[in-house]
């Protein structure tokens, strides 16, 4: 019996150093070690080698390990094959658990121990020589059984068919008393004009059997291996796989070939099936992220070589969580396909649409001759995306934001292009979505600036760089201080003020408005139970602007909860500004929780009312105390009558409603008569006071001082001295 070769064992992991750490290990067996960086990779090397274990990675990018392990289970041919999952987390990991449901046998954790490494991959060695053994016995025998496993043909040098085995006849559906036919009329030629793909047609084979196997070689013989699609007499297709050698006559000359063929058409679907899985995405069947990267890698080369143009588009659904939180993750897969198929559509035959993963695609366009042309591909889009739609009954509209970016060669490589693109999507989201932009280098910088001060933000409670300042709410009536609210400022630790117009987006955006948010509720409340134990504090309002971000779960209400509990406050003493012109993905969600922290005892303030669409929606579905007039219209006091006549329809419909109503932004005496006159609760404003010191109000409450007197005093005056100019006139 012939010496066995090595063992294959394949090693997949996206990190390189991982990979070598491993066969460092395995170093002592007397083994191959295949690399793979990547799902993919690994598929394809399962197509073209043999192995005895693969040891697989679970976290990696694009296909994650029991991904590619479910894949490869999937198919009979490669069942056999034990699969070791290397992975960070502990035994009773959901990744691991998926690992094994997905048909992995073993696994062994990071940082790998030597010995238990070596002690596992050397049993499968010895099963894997074991079976290759019996595989080989098997061989032997179908060397003698050749004419049943496979067909094989004596071809004379006309290429008539002079011999066929049983195999053979069957394939071709021919009959020992019809053999001189001609092996051309089996095999399948390609329309005239298309390309072949070297590696699967019969060109070779052809070109063979033209030149009566009178090729020229230094031996005087001609071997061929290939594979192809042929033809049987009954008009059946298959895939063949085949080998041709030439044979000779006693005198040495070459009198014809014998070609060996098997009906490799299972295994060429399967193959096919691989590599369709690991190109395009399985739930909408256009190619994936592997596929895009591996593609749009490729137009940049050509682009390098022919100077011709390359555009690159992002695009997501906008709220598409809203859609698969309120219809369900069946109605939200739908969306994807169907979306899917109006891009496939709405595109040219060279352009490339890919789904990145979630809602996120993006498409290649080549060749595009002229900014106006992309900006036609944009508004297709827009106009596809935004048909309503019915799903399961449902009827849906939805958008998308668009990012486009052309490729600079001598500024951009391939990941700078797509941050390109990307950075161009998010400002179309800025900009109200439902809308495309082109990638400028001003968006990149404005990027960058809002990415430092991400990264800044994060460590800003930490660092205690964060203060509450607080704005008075003055009652025209009581002449006096009835509330505050509470204003966040931000000096880094090089002094420098950021703004909240800023910084607060921003943590908006990033999700990180939710602990700012939970410092800011925890340090009002810690101060309210201070004031609330001064002599003069008479049951003061302290108004907390809340985001929708934090509204959106029950977890805001719950720290509210237990903030009140923990500094003693009394509910009735906190005030939730929530903005007018804000928007939610669940608005149901949102006017929930709303309400129930109402039933806490906490004010609802609605703040900037009248800049937004649903003024009066709001007032019908939220629990709403207070309406802050934004200071638009405030400022316009004595410029514009429709201003001033919206304010007097505000009041009205707020005393009808048993509303309070404070006007923010008052800074002139004109101002605060109209507001008087017009019997406005509260006003708050630079003309009484800017946001100042938690002290500032502190020694207020504890001495009974009037801060403001001078303020009221001067109003007065200036009231005295409108009348007597009236009545001179």
């Amino acid at each position: 019996m012939a010496k066995l070769k090595k063992s294959n064992v394949l090693i997949v992991d996206d990190v390189a150093s991982q990979r070598n750490v491993l066969e460092f290990i395995l170093s002592p067996l007397n083994i191959n070690i295949i690399h793979a960086s990547s799902g993919k990779e690994a598929l394809n090397k399962v197509l073209n080698y043999e192995f005895a274990v693969i040891l697989m990675d679970i976290e990696m990018p694009g296909m994650k390990g029991y991904e590619v392990v479910r894949l490869i289970n999937s198919r009979q041919k490669f069942k056999h094959i034990p699969i070791v999952m290397v992975t960070s987390n502990d035994n009773e990991s959901d990744a691991l658990q998926k690992s094994y449901d997905a048909g992995a046998v073993d696994f062994v954790t990071k940082p790998v121990n030597d010995v238990i490494l070596t002690n596992k991959v050397s049993q499968f060695i010895t099963l894997d020589e074991h079976r290759r053994i019996a595989e080989d016995s098997t061989a032997r025998l179908n060397i003698l059984l050749n004419s049943v496993s496979e067909g094989i043909l004596g071809i004379d040098l006309d290429g008539n068919i002079t011999f066929a085995n049983p195999k053979a006849l069957a394939l071709l559906g021919i009959d020992t008393d019809n053999l001189l036919v001609k092996l051309q009329d089996f095999l399948v030629i390609n329309p005239q004009g298309v390309k072949n793909n070297p590696m699967d047609s019969n060109d070779e084979l052809l070109d063979i059997l033209s030149s009566k196997f009178y090729y020229s070689s230094t031996e005087g013989r001609v071997s061929l291996k290939g594979s192809g699609p042929w033809k049987s007499l009954t008009g059946k297709t298959f895939h063949s796989d085949f080998s041709c050698d030439v044979t000779k006559d006693l005198n040495g000359e070459i009198d014809g070939a014998v070609l060996t063929f098997k009906d490799t058409t299972q295994e060429k679907e399967t193959e096919e099936k691989l590599l369709h899985l690991a190109n395009f995405d399985y739930l909408t069947n256009i190619s994936n992220r592997a596929f895009f990267h591996d593609t749009l890698k490729n137009s940049i080369i050509r682009v390098k070589r022919t100077g011709t143009t390359l555009a690159v588009m992002c695009l997501d659904i906008d709220h598409f969580k809203f859609i698969n939180d309120q219809y369900g993750h069946d109605v939200g897969d739908l969306l994807l396909q169907t979306i899917s198929h109006k891009l496939s559509n709405t595109l040219r035959k060279g352009d490339l649409i890919s789904r990145l993963g979630g809602d996120e695609f993006a498409i290649i366009l080549q060749d595009i001759p002229t900014d106006i042309n992309v900006v036609h591909v944009a508004q297709k889009i827009l106009d596809a995306v935004s048909e309503p739609l019915d799903l399961n009954s449902n009827k849906i509209e939805v958008s998308t934001s668009i990012g486009i970016a052309f490729f600079d060669p001598l500024s951009m490589d391939m990941d700078g292009l797509l941050k390109a693109a990307d950075t161009a999507m998010y400002e179309a989201k800025s900009e109200g979505r439902n809308n495309f932009q082109f990638f400028a280098k001003e968006m990149q910088e404005k990027a960058e600036r809002n990415q430092r001060v991400q990264m800044l933000l994060s460590k800003a409670i930490l660092n205690n760089e964060l203060t509450l300042l607080y704005q008075p709410k003055i009652s025209l009536l009581q002449k006096n201080m009835v509330g505050c609210e509470a204003l966040i400022r931000w000096s880094t630790q090089d002094g420098k003020m950021i703004s909240p117009d800023t910084f607060i987006p921003i943590a908006e955006q990033t999700g990180q408005i939710i602990d700012l948010g939970h410092w800011i509720l925890n340090t009002v409340c810690q101060q309210i139970s201070q004031w609330q134990a001064m002599p003069y504090f008479n049951g003061m309002v302290t108004a907390i602007n809340v985001s929708v971000r934090q509204l959106g779960t029950s977890e805001f209400r719950e720290q509210l909860v237990k903030a009140i509990n923990t500094y003693g406050i009394k509910p009735e003493h906190i005030e939730i500004e929530v903005t007018e012109t804000a928007t939610f993905d669940d608005q149901n969600v949102f006017f929930s929780e709303l309400e129930k922290i109402h039933q806490l005892g906490v004010k609802i303030s609605i703040d900037d009312f009248g800049t937004g669409h649903s003024s009066l929606d709001y007032l019908r579905k939220m629990p709403v105390d207070v309406i802050k007039i934004d200071r638009s219209f405030i400022k316009d006091i004595g410029k514009d009558e429709q201003d001033e006549e919206l304010i007097r329809t505000i009041l009205a419909i707020s005393k009808t409603m048993s509303i309070q109503v404070i006007a923010e932004g008052a800074e002139t005496v004109e101002q605060l008569t109209f507001l008087e006159n017009n019997q406005v609760d509260n006003i708050q404003g630079y003309y009484f006071s800017k946001p100042v010191q938690a002290q500032v109000v502190s020694d207020a409450l504890n001495s009974n001082e009037n801060l403001f007197k001078a303020q009221f005093d001067n109003f007065e005056n200036h009231k005295s001295l409108d009348m007597k100019l009236a009545n001179n006139c």
